[in-house]
């Protein structure tokens, strides 16, 4: 019984060697656009909801540790800053589905991503939250290494904050450049 258990044993952790070197590697930069809604914004001693647009950098990196012909599955880990007022930093990690039709020549993918939100509205106080989302997006090859992020819409919402009963929500849209090592 104990050569069978050492057995699958050692046969699982060549496995999980194997898939880590041949995990590709991805970087990527983006133009991030969010939306935010119902954003908690004091002004003296009035609290208002504010929803304003925020555009900045984003970027990231995602690593592959399934990467087959047609599908892979990585795990992603990404950030983007708004700067200023009505402006938002986040920080994001998760799991990350890619399609890759052997007749088309773009890479579809979804991605479920959890992490922090900071969201500055313009009364300049800035409200931290958890916060959850589901990205898709469609990427473009334009040679080997390097792929065109033709867009990636994301929607999700806000949790944990601890002075407020509210929700504040999220649209992004971003396009941008990836490049795989």
């Amino acid at each position: 019984m104990r050569r069978i258990a050492f057995s699958v044993f050692v046969l699982m952790v060549s496995f999980a060697c194997a898939a880590v070197a041949h995990a590709q590697v991805s970087v990527y930069a983006t133009w991030a656009n969010a939306r935010i809604t119902d954003v908690p914004s004091t002004t003296g001693t009035t609290t208002q909801q504010q929803t304003y647009w925020a555009s900045g950098i984003g970027g990231g990196v995602t690593v592959n540790i399934l990467p087959l012909p047609v599908v892979s599955l990585g795990v992603d880990l990404r950030g983007s800053t708004r700067s200023g007022a009505n402006g938002a930093d986040t920080a994001l990690g998760g799991l990350k589905l890619g399609v890759h039709p052997p007749a088309l020549p773009l890479k579809l993918y979804i991605q479920g991503s959890v992490g922090y939100v900071g969201l500055r509205p313009a009364s300049g106080v800035t409200n931290k939250y958890g916060a959850w989302e589901i990205l898709g997006g469609v990427d473009y090859p334009l040679i080997h290494f390097v792929d065109f992020r033709v867009i990636e819409v994301g929607a999700g919402r806000t949790f944990l904050h601890t002075t407020t009963n509210n929700s504040p929500s999220l649209l992004t849209i971003n396009t941008g450049l990836v490049l795989h090592f």
